[in-house]
């Protein structure tokens, strides 16, 4: 597909797979994000990026936002009267641009909100379009920090106790023993997205 570039950043490789999976449907170029440039961004009409969730951010929306802000703000404050109400239906970005998370636990609605409260915190990100995807989680391959934050995350859902709910109970599961929700199958909504199949939300 012309004009159409995927971006990924990935630690444990499940953004990867997934970017990858989606330039091959799209039939466009895939770059780790290390290697975009601006340029990249300018000459594509539509962007789509992906990260694996840590520690409740997505790895390196960071860097993304700040080579794409523009595109997100110009249209934001010449679409919005700054006295106005604000109105996220009109929500338009002057490029086509979406976001995937990959993680082992968002498809809880209070995980997601969360998610979303930590990584679109401006008000001309709110409306940004972020898709979850399931991935996969290996015990064994998770090093330093990783492993402080996952036995930090162990420890808080066992506080929980009785307390804790479903979505908690299959979190502590997958993260004790290790999970694959891989499936490419999960891809067709944002492939949909950005061929136009289905309306903007």
């Amino acid at each position: 597909m012309q004009n159409t570039l995927v971006i990924f950043k990935s630690k444990y490789g499940a953004a990867e797979q997934y970017a990858r999976w989606i330039a091959e449907e799209l039939q466009c170029p895939v770059l780790e994000l290390g290697q975009v440039e601006k340029t990249d961004i300018e000459k594509n009409s539509n962007i789509i990026f992906g990260g694996g969730v840590h520690a409740g951010g997505i790895e390196g929306i960071d860097k993304f936002i700040k080579l794409t802000r523009k595109h997100f703000k110009n249209w934001f404050y010449g679409a919005h009267d700054k006295n106005a109400d604000y109105q996220p239906d009109l929500y338009r970005p002057t490029k086509n641009m979406v976001i995937f998370a990959v993680g082992i636990g968002l498809k809880d609605q209070d995980y997601v909100k969360d998610l979303r409260y930590v990584n679109f915190d401006k008000k001309w990100l709110r409306q940004v379009e972020c898709y979850t995807l399931d991935g996969r989680y290996d015990p064994e391959k998770v090093k330093g920090g990783d492993r402080a934050v996952i036995g930090l995350t162990l420890k808080m859902l066992e506080e929980e106790g009785q307390a804790m709910t479903e979505a908690q109970k299959l979190l502590k599961e997958r993260i004790e023993n290790g999970c694959d929700l891989m499936d490419r199958s999960q891809i067709k909504p944002i492939v949909d997205r950005i061929r136009g199949d289905q309306p903007q939300e």
